[in-house]
């Protein structure tokens, strides 16, 4: 049962699987709990898409040529896509470590976030 779980034992739990440098930094720059001083390279990188992205859009609205809004398109989709695809990474990668966790602990992942709240 979850409730026998010491804070001794959860936290030798966590320490054995601890998170990777890439799930660091994405949790570090790319969450909702992002601290202010780590937002600098948050805003560039959605400063860029958002300025793509506008060039893009008004491109489109007032005809202008193709070739310039490719351009525009082609960049913003590749950063686009390479983040989307490193954060889901990230995602995926900490759900593992946690399920690595909770089997370990031998709770259900429901069980780990109650423990989790209890021992934060």
């Amino acid at each position: 049962m979850w409730t026998n779980i010491t804070k001794e034992q959860f936290d030798a739990a966590c320490n054995k699987h601890l998170p990777s440098a890439w799930i660091k930094f994405a949790y570090k720059y790319f969450s909702k709990e992002t601290e202010k001083k780590d937002m600098k390279l948050n805003k560039v990188i959605w400063y860029v898409l958002g300025v793509l992205f506008a060039i893009g859009f008004f491109g489109t609205a007032f005809h202008m040529p193709h070739f310039l809004i490719g351009l525009v398109t082609i960049p913003y989709a590749i950063i686009l896509s390479v983040l989307v695809l490193y954060l889901f990474s990230a995602v995926k990668l900490n759900n593992l470590r946690l399920n690595k966790i909770a089997k370990e602990l031998g709770v259900s992942n429901e069980e780990y976030d109650k423990l989790a709240m209890k021992y934060a």
